[in-house]
Formats: C-alpha cells, structure tokens, sequence
C-alpha cells in the first residue's frame, strides 16, 4: 500500500518503542519551541503512542502539523480481515461505531478517497473525566480506508492532546488518507510514504 506524501505529516521512526517515542517528542518539541521540554504531557504522549504503534504492528507513525494548530500523533496500520470485505462493508463499519463507539464519539460519517476507496471517519472528543461535563482531554480522529475487493483496511488514528487547530489537523489528515492506494504491492502489507501519487 502506498501513501503520498503529504506537508504537514512528518513520519518517524518505527525501529523500536524507544526511538519512535525519541523522535516524537523532539518532534513536537521542535514545532512548539523549547518551553514544551518542561510540559510533562509532550513525553507521555509521545510514550503512550509508540507503545501503542509497536503493540499494534503501526506501519506509520508520524507528527501532523498545520501553522494554525498545535502539533497532533499519527498512527497508521494496515488490518487484513478474514473474510473479503465486500461492497457493505463500509456501511457496516460506520454503524457499528456509531452504535458502539460509546458517548465521546461526536460524529462518525463515510466518504471515498480520491481512488474511489470507502472511508469512514469516526471523530471522538475525550474527557479527562468519567462524568459528563468533565474538561476535554483532546481529539481523536480516526479514518478506516476500506480494500472492497479485498481483505484490507488502512486504519489512521489521530490525536491531538489540545485540540488547537483541529480542524486545520484534520485536513492535513484528510489529504493523507485520500492518498491511499492499495493497487501498489498488494503482497506487501506495510504502509510506504512515497512521493508520488
């Protein structure tokens, strides 16, 4: 599968937990100035989603950056189901989440890429709290491209600890998955950042 490569998302590497977090946190760092090396939440975050992209086999991992927004954690992986997909599996993805996804889902909606590939878009708003009210914790966004006539499914998921510039982020995302194109190595099942389209 490949991926363009798109301004604004800076992949990082993946050889280990240890380097993956390394490069995210001098990343974010790098765009928000020197003063985040004292914000505790830069190492954390940067900590939870390398661990999460090696426990989960992530193919990418990048830092999402837009002028107007504070910067957002990628983490990109391609799922292989065992059944083929089929042309409903879109539709059923989308209202599985929107049945099961629990209260922080705000929207799920469904699309297609540029290719023609179905997309869909769950957006969740986290809390920091169990309760209702409680003060926001960041945003997720997470886009699932559909192989209908195959097994696989590219799964993107976002996050921004702030929630500062959103959906400036979000477009950045946007133009990524669009991007996707699975006619490319269909044997190989990683994710490649290419600059071509």
């Amino acid at each position: 599968m490949r991926l363009a490569a798109i301004n604004g998302v800076t992949p990082v590497s993946v050889r280990s937990v240890e380097a993956t977090e390394r490069a995210l946190t001098d990343a974010i760092i790098g765009v928000r100035g020197r003063e985040a090396e004292h914000d505790p939440g830069v190492t954390l975050a940067a900590r939870d989603a390398a661990e999460l992209a090696h426990a989960n086999g992530a193919g990418l991992v990048a830092v999402v950056t837009h002028p107007s927004a504070d910067p957002a954690i990628l983490v990109g992986m391609v799922v292989a189901a065992d059944v083929p997909l089929g042309p409903d599996a879109a539709a059923e993805l989308r209202h599985y989440l929107a049945g099961a996804g629990g209260p922080d889902i705000r929207e799920v909606t469904e699309s297609r890429t540029e290719r023609g590939y179905p997309v869909v878009i769950a957006e969740r708003i986290l809390v920091d709290g169990p309760t209702a009210g409680a003060p926001a914790a960041g945003c997720q966004l997470q886009a699932v491209v559909i192989d209908p006539a195959g097994r696989r499914m590219a799964v993107f998921t976002l996050h921004s600890s702030t929630g500062r510039g959103w959906l400036e982020l979000a477009g950045v995302l946007g133009q990524l998955v669009s991007s996707v194109d699975f006619e490319v190595a269909p044997d190989d099942p990683r994710m490649r950042v290419t600059t071509t389209t």
